[in-house]
């Protein structure tokens, strides 16, 4: 979609300001150009719009709330500050009550538009829930816009999100509580980018969405043969690499919220790297089209049992 103005939560990354008065619009142009052609397509299942977006950590306060916190680090110009100091303005009616809820010590509302803000002192329970409403907001401007607009043009297929990116483990996650709380009210299909040797109890958590989720992204790697970087989930060898595949796709369809995962990719990164130097061995073929056997026998084994052992679970 084309880039707006935008929250950039970390020094590399951006992100939409969905109170953005142009947001809406610059969807509608994005969507309208590839979901009304394909909006009668028989082998379409949906549409995963974004990928990866870095909407926060739950690792702590600070980065559970980055958004919030880089949006009042902004100024007046920016939609997102507009809109958090009218929040807090609609819950605290004057700047002292903000104050005394956050420990901030604001000479008034319009330093605190106008100005930038750090939040330096600890997170009151207030401040917590004040910024975790203001994402909840941003996200779901976010998720609702994009639903509306994808079936506007598009009726007959599913919204599958924006791909949650989990990397090795759950605080190295891009996404927070509040998120997937509006993304499984707006995704028909919340997906998810998880790279970890297998999905376990840690997506119990799906239960709480009540939503099927899918996996957009997985992949091993490994150094014996092909590229010589392994990825985010490394393997011992390519043997090693197809029995992690194997427990992968098994754990999938052991878990009653996902209904399905996507590996990344057909064929091994280029030796020189991608446009971001990435060059991981994680193809089912080499950069000169040589299957990895290993691999293609793991897939063989386990797809075949998929349907059984799916239906086999109460």
């Amino acid at each position: 979609m084309e880039q707006l103005s935008h929250i950039p939560p970390f020094p590399t990354l951006r992100i939409y300001d969905t109170f953005d008065p142009r947001f809406p619009e610059a969807v509608d142009q994005s969507v309208r150009a590839f979901a009304g052609e394909r909006r009668n397509d028989p082998w379409l299942i949906g549409y995963f719009v974004d990928n990866e977006l870095p909407w926060g950590f739950m690792r702590n306060d600070r980065t559970r709330y980055a958004l919030a916190l880089e949006a009042l680090s902004l100024g007046a110009p920016s939609p997102a500050k507009r809109a958090l100091v009218e929040q807090l303005k609609a819950r605290y009616g004057g700047i002292e009550k903000l104050n005394a809820a956050w420990n901030a010590r604001l000479a008034s509302w319009e330093e605190l538009l106008q100005e930038p803000y750090q939040h330096d002192s600890d997170f009151t329970a207030a401040a917590r829930e004040d910024m975790g409403a203001f994402v909840k907001e941003l996200a779901l401007r976010y998720f609702r816009t994009i639903r509306e607009t994808l079936k506007k043009y598009d009726p007959n297929h599913l919204y599958l999100g924006a791909r949650f990116a989990w990397l090795v483990r759950e605080d190295f996650a891009w996404t927070t509580q509040e998120v997937e709380d509006v993304a499984a009210q707006y995704c028909d299909v919340i997906g998810f980018n998880v790279y970890l040797p297998r999905v376990d109890a840690r997506w119990d958590f799906l239960k709480r969405l009540d939503k099927p989720a899918i996996i957009g992204e997985f992949n091993m790697g490994a150094l014996d043969r092909g590229m010589f970087y392994p990825g985010i989930v490394g393997a011992s060898s390519q043997t090693d690499r197809a029995r992690i595949y194997r427990e992968y796709v098994r754990s999938v369809v052991d878990h009653p919220s996902f209904v399905g995962c996507h590996f990344f990719k057909y064929g091994d990164e280029p030796l020189t790297g991608r446009r971001d130097g990435e060059n991981f061995n994680t193809g089912f073929v080499t950069v000169t089209d040589s299957v990895y056997p290993e691999m293609v026998a793991a897939a063989k084994t386990v797809h075949a049992e998929v349907y059984r052992r799916r239906a086999s679970k109460p």
